[in-house]
């Protein structure tokens, strides 16, 4: 059976991809709720998009041409005491982190930071979010997301779209051609500024000099391609809106073999290659493997109707994420997780 629109749980590019990539990470993520230990990547991106939302409010625009001319952002107060308290809640406040977010950042911020290089756009926004309900003929879906920044040209009528990555790998292959960040912003950008008809989109590695290699521009999408997609969306909501534990079961990455060259992170790679929790590799440092790979404990805030609100793996962090109004109508519970079913583990093994 269809779900009504009213029903339909948000597509993100991110849900989707993780859909793609494992059925049961899919089902780990979204349903379980567990928690995912974020590496240091990707929480030093968070706090560089934090930056770039920050100063691209034309009030802090002093605070960007001090970090600009100085190619430093510890020149600017105000900047450099937000990173701090990042840093320092993230645990990722030493130097080669701090370091690493202060050149990504100049780097992002040297790149044509406000779309003036081919004229003034007639309107500059940072951090544009949609959430997009779709429900005409046979296209029934709805999305949700956030644009770095988007520029608008009303005279061109051209849509410049955004994203900054600080990912340490340029995409390539599938990921290229078949982007799911880059068709689901254009199609956004189509529903809320129809005039605009030329949509570009543009990806700024900032690991990667941005006036050369770090800047990948996205081949534009007709119309008939963006329709298409819709009707991509439309398949996807039905089973994302119907997910149980057995569709959870039914597309895991361990099961897809090895990716081809073109295929990038995908198959049996996700699962990382480690045999048991803290395996180190020759060189004395840590094998990584899927967050959701070996059997663990954590802990759940529930609410009145059962639904697992936000998790983590000790109580008392639990309770440092809720606010003080969620810890009256919440209940904390404790949860056993036996492990990816593509693997075998002795479940009676005692969880750490």
């Amino acid at each position: 059976f269809t779900m009504k629109s009213s029903e339909n749980k948000p597509l993100s590019a991110s849900r989707i991809k993780t859909l793609q990539t494992c059925s049961w990470q899919y089902w780990c993520k979204y349903h379980l709720k567990m928690p995912d230990t974020s590496n240091h990547g990707s929480l030093r991106g968070t706090i560089c998009h934090a930056i770039f939302e920050n100063l691209g409010n034309p009030k802090h625009k002093r605070h960007y041409n001090k970090i600009v001319k100085a190619q430093d952002i510890n020149v600017s107060p105000p900047i450099k005491r937000m990173v701090t308290a990042y840093a320092k809640k993230y645990e990722i406040d030493d130097f080669e982190n701090l370091d690493l977010i202060n050149q990504m950042t100049v780097e992002g911020l040297n790149y044509d930071f406000f779309g003036d290089k081919n004229g003034k756009p007639s309107e500059s926004i940072s951090e544009k979010d949609f959430d997009i309900k779709v429900t005409e003929g046979d296209k029934n879906f709805r999305i949700l997301g956030f644009i770095d920044k988007l520029f608008l040209f009303k005279r061109k009528k051209e849509a410049v779209i955004r994203d900054f990555k600080t990912s340490k790998r340029i995409i390539s292959g599938k990921d290229y051609t078949d982007n799911m960040q880059h068709l689901m912003y254009c199609l956004a950008v189509k529903y809320l500024y129809p005039e605009y008809l030329k949509r570009t989109m543009e990806f700024l590695f900032v690991k990667f000099n941005c006036d050369t290699e770090g800047s990948v521009i996205m081949n534009s999408l007709d119309d008939d391609e963006l329709e298409g997609f819709e009707y991509f969306l439309t398949e996807i909501q039905g089973v994302i809106n119907n997910f149980t534990e057995e569709t959870g079961k039914s597309s895991l990455a361990f099961n897809k073999g090895y990716p081809a060259k073109d295929e990038g992170f995908a198959g049996k790679i996700v699962c990382g290659r480690a045999e048991y929790k803290g395996q180190l590799k020759k060189d004395g440092t840590l094998m990584w493997h899927c967050p959701f790979k070996f059997p663990q404990t954590y802990h759940v805030a529930v609410d009145e109707e059962g639904n697992r609100v936000m998790s983590a793996f000790s109580v008392k962090e639990l309770k440092e994420k809720l606010d003080s109004t969620e810890h009256d109508l919440l209940k904390i519970e404790k949860v056993k997780y036996d492990g990816c079913p593509a693997f075998s583990f002795d479940r009676d093994d005692d969880l750490l």
